[in-house]
């Protein structure tokens, strides 16, 4: 895993490279034609390469970035949300986990819950799950878990489920406001099987040829001093 600005400075590098060999061999081909009884009389042939044009697939491993989001939270889409999952992992895993009410959030202090996400509305943070994740929702499960989870041997299993559900849920109810991006990190290496499912994107880049010497000149006091001059 590499940072997008390194693997771009690598290409530029390379591109370099291959035009500095370029020049050479035309400065070797040079001395051939001088040195040649007939050759030296005919211009020597040389190429250039004025632009370099890559298309260049790459997979996002990691973005470092904070974001802020807007805490606002809707019980009743999350209710609905939470009992769409729920349903949805009964019928999957023949768990019998009881829907969601919103007189059921009070087991959560939901209230008290959504007053501590919303102190931090608009704040820029590295991750959504630094916050979400330090909800133990399986600790507040077990403090009345009979309203959600009937003791069966599946029990810790669903408790397990519904703390996922209730965290995507709860994801789901975040709007990101802004962003600020710091670091692209990618891999190169898009062959792989298993980043079938990772984000890819193409990078299309065109190197422009613009060339550059250093004169060596002098002032009037006759002082030598270095100019760069663009071509």
């Amino acid at each position: 895993m590499i940072k997008l600005s390194d693997y771009l400075d690598y290409l530029y590098r390379e591109v370099i490279q291959a035009r500095i060999k370029v020049d050479e061999q035309s400065v070797e081909l040079a001395k051939k034609y001088s040195e040649h009884e007939y050759l030296k009389y005919f211009r020597v042939p040389r190429f250039t390469i004025p632009s370099v044009k890559l298309e260049i697939p790459l997979k996002i491993n990691e973005l470092d970035a904070e974001t802020k989001y807007n805490f606002k939270i809707d019980e009743g889409t999350y209710v609905a949300d939470v009992n769409k999952k729920i349903e949805e992992v009964n019928l999957k895993n023949k768990f019998r986990i009881k829907p969601m009410t919103k007189q059921k959030l009070r087991v959560f202090n939901f209230t008290e819950l959504r007053r501590d996400l919303e102190k931090k509305d608009y704040y820029f943070i590295k991750q959504v799950d630094e916050s979400i994740n330090k909800i133990d929702f399986i600790k507040k499960i077990n403090v009345k878990s009979n309203d959600f989870i009937s003791p069966s041997k599946n029990a810790e299993l669903e408790k397990k489920a519904l703390d996922h559900i209730l965290k995507d849920s709860l994801r789901k109810q975040l709007s990101p406001v802004s962003s600020k991006l710091k670091n692209i990190f990618i891999d190169p290496d898009t062959t792989k099987e298993a980043d079938k499912d990772k984000v890819l994107i193409k990078l299309n880049v065109e190197m422009v040829e613009e060339g550059l010497r250093i004169a060596k000149l002098h002032d009037e006091n006759g002082k030598e001093f270095e100019e760069i001059v663009f071509e």
